[in-house]
């Protein structure tokens, strides 16, 4: 009789912290949802004050002929917000990048949301492959580890080729472009 209620509590004990761990996911997630809708609302107050704040953006097209694959087009637009202190203070913090660009006939889309501190929190990438049909990914961090990845595991290499981007490589690319301004 002990035996049974023993093994019956102690798999309840594992269990209990995995509910845990996905409740706070879970939570961390919402809150990763009203900050993209918090952006959103920001950056349709550009160039104009939002709560207070002044709200920048900075936009970089790019039209090249690449031998081999024909014109090839990038639009960058990177949203931030400068510090409030008067005494020449030019700190700025993105919180949310578009990047928009093609390669021959596939076209990319990124999407990139980063926290109060400027770290990034949401990545989305969208690719259409030489078929026309998109992928999508969504990558998740909660103070710089990722909580959830979403999207396709493995892909049709002939139709997506080096198309799938690794949380680490998603990360890496959210870090450049929150430094895509002191390149300018």
């Amino acid at each position: 009789m002990k035996k049974p209620f023993a093994c019956l509590l102690y798999a309840a004990l594992l269990v209990f912290p995995l509910g845990l761990m996905a409740q706070n996911t879970d939570e961390a997630i919402s809150k990763i949802r009203k900050d993209y809708a918090l952006a959103q609302e920001k950056i349709k107050a550009c160039g104009d004050y939002y709560d207070g704040i002044f709200i920048n953006s900075a936009t970089v097209n790019i039209g090249e002929m690449w031998g081999g694959s024909g014109p090839h087009a990038k639009k960058t637009e990177v949203f931030y917000v400068m510090g409030t202190d008067e005494e020449w203070s030019f700190d700025r913090t993105v919180f949310f990048v578009r990047n928009k660009y093609n390669v021959s006939v596939r076209e990319f889309y990124t999407e990139i949301l980063y926290d109060e501190k400027g770290y990034p929190e949401f990545f989305f990438h969208k690719a259409f492959g030489y078929d026309g049909n998109p992928l999508e990914w969504r990558f998740y961090w909660k103070n710089g580890k990722l909580i959830r990845k979403l999207g396709p595991e493995t892909i049709d290499t002939e139709i997506f080729p080096d198309s799938v981007p690794t949380p680490q490589e998603a990360y890496d690319q959210a870090v450049r472009f929150s430094t895509y301004l002191d390149k300018l």
